[in-house]
């Protein structure tokens, strides 16, 4: 099962803005544009987001 978090940076810190896990009936490319339509949409929110496959500062222990 495939994991993509949506990270925020601030003021030097990692945020964790979204945790989005890859379904079983879901193609990798389906997962790849939904990740792609869920940043395009909090960027026109205002948040500058970006995708990494490890949670952000705020998450890690």
């Amino acid at each position: 099962m495939s994991t993509t978090f949506l990270l925020t940076k601030s003021k030097g810190m990692t945020k964790t803005v979204a945790e989005f896990s890859k379904q079983e009936n879901q193609s990798n490319k389906e997962f790849r544009e939904f990740i792609r339509e869920q940043v395009l949409e909090r960027r026109k929110e205002g948040l500058d987001v970006f995708k990494s496959p490890r949670p952000g500062d705020d998450q890690r222990n």
